[in-house]
């Protein structure tokens, strides 16, 4: 569905995206977002956002903040960090009732504005400080949040295959940061990231429902009159278009399903370099029901109990994550460089192309089903030259030839096989992911 949006840029390093859905949802978002480079104080600011959307000034307290969202027809106010390429990107983001469903006419979205606002400008301070206990609490939940991440084998294992894969790239560093750089976060690292987030990230405001956005615009606007914004932060992914070697590494914990991840190089040069085709190619390859890796590695081989290609356009890399059984390793990495080798080849059908060309589209459409989906498409682009619609990024991956797949299948290189095996026995298994 298409809806009107525009980009501006109110301000030194920040775009404003406003996007009016046409009364065609009952809430709307509003969300802030800061790209930092994946160097520096990594921990601080990861731990940051979460601090700071617990309580404000004006609501010091956790009992006030969901008092005050409450009454905001349960505004739901989040908090998220993220990765994207080599770059770390702290988000903020509430959500509520469209205006024109308030009970008295009241403008939810420039209370919501307003609070979004109080959250990022009026942190809830004590002679310039944040409170020890506070901090403590929440680095206490952020490690917490790490292991719960790495108790998922499936994630484990693909995030040691990419630090394997990029050992010497800034992508490597967790977007967290280290648990022995969290341990040590005091007030002075916090309000100094919190300076900078102010005065040098890349920021992205997104105003996504049918709501005055220039209101909104204007009040982000005005706070930042102040803030010396003269020092913006230079974003760059280095991208390795052919692998340096090949590695292998294999690795074991006390699991019972071996977790199988390759890690390929895309021959991109940047985010854009060829992208759609990449993408369409990565998705023929094993990115849906109709994709070789699924449709034979995992169907007719039943070599694995999942196996999928995910395409990283933002580092141009390409990832295969597989569940299998420790003594079909090389049977499934055979099978697996035998599906890229015949997409190298060609070998595949109309059809096959066909199916990949609706799979993407349905899903690329789909961003349009809720206003987070919306949000979230935007943002995403924050660090591009250029804001592309999801109409127009389907059109492109439509409009991708049989040619352009085989071109893009022979730029793949092999990087890294990892193998995380299980040592448990059949009597020893416990609940895993």
């Amino acid at each position: 569905m298409n809806y009107d949006y525009s980009i501006t840029s109110p301000i030194r390093g920040m775009k404003f995206c406003s996007v009016d859905t046409k009364k065609n949802f009952k809430v709307a978002v509003i969300s802030a977002r800061f790209a930092f480079p994946l160097t520096g104080d990594i921990a601080a600011r990861a731990l940051l956002p979460f601090l700071l959307k617990r309580t404000c000034k004006k609501y010091p307290t956790l009992t006030e903040m969901n008092r005050r969202l409450a009454s905001l027809y349960g505004a739901m106010l989040s908090a998220s960090v993220t990765k994207s390429g080599e770059s770390q990107i702290l988000t903020f983001s509430i959500t509520s009732l469209e205006d024109r469903f308030a009970l008295d006419g009241e403008k939810i979205s420039s209370d919501l504005t307003d609070l979004l606002l109080d959250v990022l400008f009026e942190p809830n301070l004590t002679d310039g400080a944040f409170a020890q206990e506070d901090i403590e609490r929440e680095k206490r939940l952020l490690i917490e949040h790490i292991e719960s991440e790495l108790n998922d084998k499936r994630y484990y294992a693909a995030k040691r295959c990419n630090e394997i894969m990029c050992e010497n790239e800034l992508y490597a560093l967790d977007r967290y940061g280290k648990t022995e750089d969290i341990q040590t976060i005091d007030s002075v690292r916090l309000i100094k990231a919190w300076k900078e987030m102010l005065s040098n990230a890349i920021i992205f405001v997104s105003a996504v429902g049918s709501m005055n956005t220039a209101l909104v615009q204007s009040r982000f606007e005005q706070k930042f009159e102040n803030i010396d914004r003269s020092r913006i932060n230079d974003i760059h992914t280095e991208f390795i278009t052919v692998p340096y070697e090949t590695h292998r590494v294999k690795e074991e914990l006390p699991v019972k399903q071996g977790k199988l991840v390759i890690g390929y190089r895309a021959g991109m040069t940047d985010p854009d370099d060829n992208d759609a085709a990449i993408k369409v190619m990565a998705d023929m390859f094993g990115g849906g029901v109709y994709s070789k890796l699924f449709t034979n590695v995992r169907e007719k081989m039943s070599l694995c109990y999942y196996c999928s290609a995910g395409f990283n356009s933002a580092k141009g890399i390409i990832t295969v994550q597989s569940g299998i059984e420790n003594e079909n390793e090389q049977k499934a990495i055979d099978a697996i460089t035998q599906q890229l080798n015949d997409m190298k080849a060609g070998n595949f059908t109309d059809e096959d192309l066909e199916a990949s060309h609706k799979g993407l589209t349905n899903l690329i459409n789909g961003v349009c089903d809720t206003p987070e989906g919306i949000d979230r498409w935007y943002s995403n682009q924050m660090l591009d030259a250029s804001i592309e619609t999801p109409e127009e990024y389907v059109e492109r991956i439509c409009a991708i030839t049989r040619e352009q797949v085989i071109a893009a299948a022979l730029m793949v290189e092999e990087d890294t096989i990892y193998m995380l095996a299980g040592t448990l026995t059949e009597e020893e298994e416990t609940d895993e992911n």
